[in-house]
């Protein structure tokens, strides 16, 4: 009985790693290499930041994995660049400028992010499915049209109502070119 519940445990713990891996993986490779131009560097720094989320994934909540992994990444980077002795006299004040600014940036996002969710749970409830369906479970539009009983355009329209409701939350005007 106690073993059973340890292998539904290490298999979620596998489950939720493995996500955290094929959701991150190349977005990590390509935030690396905006510090490091070796693209073998970058991979091996991107492989030694999911080892140590492994490593600790017992410890790790699901709501701020993508920041912890980004900034254990970006840590990763840094200390490279300190040991390699590539670095001029002006990169210490660049890297804590674009470290700081990374951190204010990530707070930001996710503060966004956060709001977009409330945004999307005030919608109407056929608009909030049809942001949910496209938007968090990424489901394509036709998919989205044969759950919700739309058509195709039907859906199209809801998304357009959804990120028009986001938009003026945030006020952003776009012009309408013709």
């Amino acid at each position: 009985m106690k073993e059973d519940k340890e292998n539904n445990r290490s298999d979620a713990l596998k489950s939720k790693f493995e996500e955290l891996f094929k959701d991150n993986y190349s977005r990590l490779y390509y935030y690396a290499l905006h510090f490091i131009q070796d693209s073998e560097v970058c991979k091996d720094l991107v492989s030694d930041t999911f080892h140590f989320i492994w490593e600790n994934i017992d410890s790790l909540r699901m709501e701020t994995a993508k920041v912890y992994i980004f900034t254990h990444l970006q840590r990763l980077c840094l200390d490279y660049l300190r040991h390699s002795g590539m670095m001029v006299a002006k990169t210490d004040s660049y890297l804590a400028m674009l470290k700081e600014w990374n951190g204010n940036d990530w707070r930001e996002s996710e503060a966004r992010i956060q709001k977009i969710m409330c945004l999307i749970n005030d919608m109407p409830p056929l608009t909030r499915t049809v942001m949910e369906q496209c938007y968090i479970h990424k489901k394509k539009y036709i998919e989205v049209a044969g759950i919700t009983g739309l058509s195709e355009s039907g859906v199209r329209k809801h998304v357009m109502k959804g990120l028009n409701i986001i938009r003026e939350y945030f006020s952003v005007k776009y012009k309408k070119r013709y």
